[in-house]
Formats: structure tokens, sequence, C-alpha cells
């Protein structure tokens, strides 16, 4: 699943501890979409991985190892400039937000100290990782975003950074208010299946938890809202409580021995069929699930890579053979011309200009026949 807001902040929470105060000693960038950043904290040096993936978008703790570029991006290098050396003062993360974002405080050109922000955008297709400086102006960004009609904000250097606008319609969970509330429970009372009703009108939900809530709730993933509302916000608010008292499970969901999604919490809607399997930590979760999807989409790329190779020799054969095929079409008559050409030659004398025909005897005849040879 994508990482919710929910998700995110719990990860938010054991990552905080491992880098606050820890200096950032080296910065990598092993592909186009992802920043490493080897940390020195207080309990010892650990690496921290930013992916502005959009099919992966996350932040996470490694232990897997990476293979960098020989020459570091240009977007590697910026970071290197503006952040090696500098101690992390916070990770923020906004209410209910699929954003995170690090406080570093750096020496710049004259040698003071600055502070300066890395923002990590995780939001699907619009992933982004944004350097801002001191007065939160965008320094640079991993993807540049022009502004036009489908874009009301614009992520170019030099402009003034904002967050995303909140989407309409969508409420708080963590922060509901009794009018809230009371207006949510009269919505509740409407047409439509409850997890439907929990991304419409909820902030930071993605679908695999709005169904795993009207499952708590219902005992089925489908079931409509208005059969008892007020029992699915209260699931919601239970779990959100859990989740600030640090009460997260790493899980894995397993199928067939393949990883298919993961969660803070043990996922229950598939039944028996799939498998919640916990993990001591998120690093160690994300780092299993993203690896196994990292090899499988490795090998699917390399047999398309292959299947590609293989269709391009198969299309340069068939365009040669056939190319061969007329080539030997043209030749079918070719001793029968030869043997023209030869007539031809040695019979120049006796044609006249504009003849369609040239009557001679065939010298390649045993019998010494006639031939007649049409003239172009």
């Amino acid at each position: 699943m994508p990482m919710d807001a929910l998700c995110l902040s719990a990860v938010c929470r054991e990552v905080e501890p491992a880098v606050l105060g820890g200096r950032i000693d080296k910065i990598y960038q092993p592909s186009r979409d992802e920043i490493l950043l080897q940390i020195r904290g207080r309990a010892g040096s650990c690496r921290l991985l930013l992916s502005a993936n959009p099919s992966r978008p996350r932040l996470q703790l490694t232990d897997l190892p990476r293979e960098n570029p020989a020459e570091p991006p240009m977007f590697c290098m910026l970071l290197r400039k503006y952040l090696a050396g500098g101690k992390i003062l916070a990770l923020r993360q906004p209410p209910m937000e699929r954003l995170a974002e690090l406080v570093v405080e750096a020496a710049n050109e004259m040698g003071d100290k600055v502070r300066r922000r890395l923002v990590l955008e995780a939001m699907g297709r619009r992933t982004n990782l944004l350097l801002l400086d001191g007065e939160d102006r965008i320094v640079d960004c991993l993807r540049r975003v022009e502004g036009d009609l489908t874009q009301a904000r614009p992520l170019l250097p030099g402009m003034f950074y904002q967050y995303p606008a909140p989407q309409p319609g969508k409420k708080n969970p963590g922060a509901l208010t009794p009018a809230d509330r009371t207006e949510l429970l009269a919505l509740g009372q409407g047409a439509g299946p409850a997890d439907r009703f929990l991304l419409d009108h909820c902030m930071g939900l993605s679908p695999l938890l709005a169904r795993e809530l009207a499952f708590e709730a219902f005992g089925e993933v489908d079931a409509p809202v208005s059969r008892d509302p007020a029992a699915l916000l209260d699931k919601l608010e239970r779990l959100l409580a859990r989740l600030s008292q640090g009460e997260a499970v790493p899980t894995l969901l397993v199928r067939e021995d393949k990883p298919v999604d993961f969660s803070f919490r043990p996922i229950l809607q598939y039944g028996p069929g799939t498998e919640s399997r916990a993990y001591p930590t998120f690093a160690a979760l994300l780092d299993a699930f993203y690896q196994a999807r990292e090899t499988a989409d490795q090998v699917r790329q390399k047999g398309q890579d292959f299947l590609k190779t293989l269709t391009q020799a198969r299309e340069r054969l068939a365009r040669k053979m056939a190319l061969q095929e007329k080539e030997l079409a043209a030749t079918g008559d070719r001793d029968r011309d030869r043997m023209y050409g030869d007539l031809i030659t040695a019979n120049l004398y006796r044609m006249e200009k504009g003849a369609r025909v040239l009557r001679t005897e065939n010298y390649y005849d045993p019998d010494g026949g006639q031939v007649e040879i049409p003239l172009d």
C-alpha cells in the first residue's frame, strides 16, 4: 500500500530517536528517486532512506546495501553542499499528512549556522523531495513542477514553499470537535459502504486501513455505513489513541509466501489466506517488503528487456528474409536472362532501332533452334 499518514507517523516515531541530534556524515543518491543519509547519532551510526519514487514513497531506517553511481547526480551534490555536516534538530510530520520533514542546522558559505529543511512529500504520483532554506524558499527539488491549469502549486527554485492544500470535505480524525462528529454521524446515515465513507470524509487513511476499520466495526469490508456510523467512528478514534501512545506493530501481509502489503497493525480482513507477519521494527519490515518488490521488479524488467531484444531480433530477421525472398523471386529467371544477354551482345549488329523483338539463332540450344527475345 502507499504509506498513509498513520503508517508514516508510526515510522517517524521509530526514526526520530535514532536521528535526532545526529550529524549528517555522508549523502548518497543510489537511484534517481532515492536519497540516503549516513547519520552519526548518539546511539551510533544509522542510514536514513528518503524515497521519492511515486510507487514506493517512504522514509525509513535501512540496513540494505545500495550501489551508488560513480558520478553523483546534481541533486545529490546540492544536498551535500547545504546539508553535509549538519545537525538534525527535528523530524516533523504535519497532522494526518503524508509528509515528513527534517530540520537541519548547517553552516552556510560564511560559516554561520542556518536552518534548512528537507521535505518528503509521499503523495503517490506527486511524490517529491525538496530542500528549503531558512526563509522557506525552495533551493531545489527532485522534480520541478511548473504551474499550469492542472497544478495549482508550482514547485520551482526560488519560490516560497507551502504545504499541499487540504482535500476539500475531509476532516482530521485526530482532532474532531463535537460539531465535526455530529456532522459525520449525520452524513453516515446516507447510503454507501463504510470504507468509502471514511475515505471521503477523513484525512490520512489508506483504502486498506479503511476496509480494516469497516471489518472491525461490522464484520465485513463492504458493509453500509448507515448500519452504525457511531461504531465506525469509535473504531477509528480508538485506533488513533493507540497509535498516539506508540502502540504500533510493524506487520507484513504474506499470501502464498509472497509479500503483498504492509501496515502498522495486524490486518484480519483477508481471512486465513493471508498471514499477518509481525516484524521487530519498521526498518526490517520495509527492507523486507521493498527488497522483495524491487527484486521482482528487476526480474520483470530483465524479462521485458530480454523479450524486447528477442522481438527486435525476430523483426530484423523477418525483414531480412522478406528482402531475400524478394531478391530470390527477382532472380528466378536469371539463367534465361543471362542467355538473352549473351545472345543480344552477339547480335547487336542485327538489331534495328525501335524493334520490339530480336529473332536469332539460339546457340545454347543443342538442336540449333531460334529464339525470340523481347526488347525494351
